[in-house]
């Protein structure tokens, strides 16, 4: 049987999201054409951009569909520095970002602009109190995830959205990425300016992301072209992923209740599971996402239980799936910024759970995670 457990890099397709797909396959006109065929295009893209808007509890603004949640979150950034440079040169993030984030604040850095990374407290959350005193009046943006990607951390964007309203020069990006079609949304996008989402954390194809705005904001485009998308992601639309991101919008609302519960009990489980097992450290931020669970194995590297697991079935990851393949896995800079020891963060594996597994997955990868556990740490301990 195979064990999927890397959800928040990517997730299955879902079943009811592959019946749209498979229907809509018909609908290849150019969405910007004036004919009954590009019309029928163009209605499928709206009727995907209100369920979108709806799932995330928005009651007005507006959702401009990207080509990844990368994209969405580049766009959020240099549409506001490039809109609003004129009242400052200043941007506040975190130093648990995700790169997308994190590096396009550096890229700027380098363009000029300041930039503050706060760094988070022990167990991986934000202390709303640092990232408000590191609020200047030149602060132009305020980029910061809704969940944590590495830890399942849930940072406290409402409250700081809700302070940050006293401060209308300053706007808040939430990267919502690792929250939409798992967390509720609502309270946090009514606080926030921009939100990013994408389609393949939520069981749509890779390929499609979007940004919320908030009415009557306006940014600069990141490409100049046809003007689709509000003039602000020219191109033309991707029809049949952005009809699929619409989908798994709405059977992420249908199935919100179901979903969260079922991942609540999941997570509870493999969080004693695998504090059963010796030596195995699990880092559990003091609010976190159910959906995400991060154990370190000191002693043992990430990238190699990743392996052994493979071989028996079980997928899992040791941190970002952006960076992992680019020499940073044993380099997490999320528990790095945490404070971790060198030994912890190297033997640090994610688990993250979707609608797909059962009580009886979580089971069987406790009992492969404890076999390989026990199994390396015996060679471990015979080559020294």
């Amino acid at each position: 049987m195979e064990l999927y457990f890397d959800g928040a890099a990517t997730t299955p397709l879902l079943p009811e999201v592959e019946q749209a797909l498979t229907n809509s396959f018909s609908l290849y006109g150019n969405p910007s054409s004036l004919h009954a065929k590009g019309v029928a295009s163009d209605r499928a893209i709206q009727t995907a951009r209100r369920a979108v808007l709806a799932h995330l509890g928005a009651k007005s603004g507006r959702v401009i569909f990207t080509g990844s949640g990368t994209e969405a979150n580049n766009l959020a950034i240099a549409g506001v520095l490039r809109r609003f440079r004129e009242r400052g040169r200043h941007i506040l993030t975190s130093a648990i970002e995700h790169p997308s984030v994190l590096e396009a604040a550096r890229g700027w850095q380098r363009e000029g602009w300041e930039v503050t990374f706060i760094s988070p407290r022990k167990d991986g959350g934000l202390r709303t109190e640092d990232v408000l005193a590191a609020v200047r009046p030149d602060t132009v943006l305020v980029s910061l995830m809704h969940v944590n990607n590495e830890t399942g951390a849930i940072l406290p964007v409402i409250e700081i959205g809700q302070m940050l309203r006293e401060r209308p020069k300053t706007l808040f990006h939430v990267d919502g990425i690792q929250a939409f079609g798992k967390l509720e949304t609502a309270t946090a996008v009514r606080f926030a300016d921009l939100y990013s989402i994408s389609g393949h954390k939520v069981g749509a194809p890779k390929g499609v992301g979007a940004l919320y705005l908030r009415d009557g904001l306006e940014l600069e485009p990141l490409c100049y072209g046809g003007g689709q998308e509000f003039g602000l992601r020219s191109g033309t639309e991707n029809v049949l992923g952005i009809i699929a991101l619409g989908r798994a919008a709405a059977v992420a609302a249908e199935q919100h209740t179901h979903n969260l519960a079922l991942c609540s009990a999941l997570a509870t489980s493999l969080i004693e599971g695998l504090e059963a097992i010796p030596g195995c450290i699990v880092q559990r931020p003091e609010s976190a996402s159910p959906y995400i669970v991060s154990a370190s194995f000191p002693g043992l590297r990430g990238e190699v239980l990743v392996h052994a697991f493979e071989a028996q079935g079980l997928y899992v990851s040791t941190g970002s799936a952006c960076s992992t393949r680019r020499g940073h896995a044993s380099r997490s800079h999320v528990l790095t910024a945490m404070g971790r020891s060198e030994a912890e963060v190297t033997g640090t594996i994610r688990f993250s759970l979707g609608w797909w597994l059962t009580p009886e997955m979580v089971e069987q990868a406790l009992s492969v995670v404890s076999e390989q556990v026990r199994w390396l740490t015996g060679v471990t301990r015979r080559k020294r």
